[in-house]
Formats: structure tokens, C-alpha cells, sequence
């Protein structure tokens, strides 16, 4: 248990020297092979012109995604930390109203695409997604709660 706990602290200290743009980079190449590699798979038995046409969609979809949704968990992690000391509100409220706003086009996308296996090719995305936010959010709330405190000046 020590060990995966350094482990993580490790991730969180090699993350939180990156600025928020690289951190949403990385993430949203991290999103384009794995989505897109995800979509293939599950297309594949309508041939490979359609599994290669849901890999490009899926996968360039999700490198946008994943990089709007990084930008946006951060921009409101901050906008909501200025609102309230709670770090319990700040994670949740973050977490829900990116997941909610981004999530909301998935679907639409991939209908426009023709993609054959809607279902089974956003459901891991919705599952990886609220896991991916639930995770970077409690991140930055851990980065921000080691981080010396600067005072303000008003």
C-alpha cells in the first residue's frame, strides 16, 4: 500500500510541473491511441474500412475531448475554488459539470460519423472519462493542498 501511495505521489509531483497545456497534451495523445485503438476493435466486424473510419473519428474525437475536458477540469477547479473553501464541493461540482457538458456531444458525433456500434464505442469512454475526471480532479485537489500557500493581496 506505501508503495502505490509513492507511486501516486510521484504522478502528482512529475504532473504538477507541467503546465496545464502540457498536462492536457499529453492526456489527449494518451486519448487519441487508446480510443481510437478502442474503436477499431469494436468495429472491426463491419470490415476494416469501417473500423479504420470509427478509429480516425473516435480517436481524433477524443485527442479534442480529452484536451477541452483537461482545459475545462482545470478552469473549473479554479473558477470553483474561488467560490468555496470545501475541497469535497470544489472536486465534485468540477467533476460533474465538465462530465456533463462534454459527454453531452459523444454521441452526436459518432451518429453523424455513420458509426456502426454507437453504444459500445462511447460506453468506455463515459466509464474511462468519469474516471479519468474523478482522478485528475483529486490530483490537482492534492497538487493545490501541497503547494506552499501564497498570501493574497487585495
Amino acid at each position: 500500500m506505501v508503495r502505490i501511495a509513492y507511486t501516486s505521489g510521484m504522478i502528482v509531483s512529475f504532473a504538477s510541473r507541467l503546465s496545464a497545456l502540457q498536462r492536457s497534451m499529453v492526456s489527449a495523445v494518451a486519448g487519441f491511441l487508446f480510443y481510437g485503438g478502442w474503436a477499431f476493435l469494436v468495429n472491426s466486424m463491419h470490415g476494416v474500412a469501417a473500423a479504420l473510419k470509427a478509429s480516425c473519428v473516435q480517436g481524433a474525437y477524443s485527442f479534442v475531448l480529452t484536451f477541452c475536458m483537461t482545459i475545462m477540469l482545470e478552469w473549473l477547479y479554479r473558477v470553483v475554488s474561488r467560490l468555496t473553501d470545501i475541497d469535497f464541493v470544489i472536486n465534485w461540482i468540477t467533476i460533474i459539470a465538465c462530465c456533463l457538458i462534454i459527454f453531452s456531444t459523444s454521441w452526436w458525433v459518432n451518429a453523424m460519423a455513420g458509426t456502426p456500434e454507437i453504444f459500445n464505442t462511447v460506453i468506455l469512454g463515459y466509464v474511462i472519462g468519469a474516471i479519468y475526471s474523478t482522478t485528475y480532479v483529486y490530483g490537482l485537489s492534492r497538487a493545490q493542498a501541497i503547494k506552499p500557500e501564497v498570501p493574497r493581496f487585495n
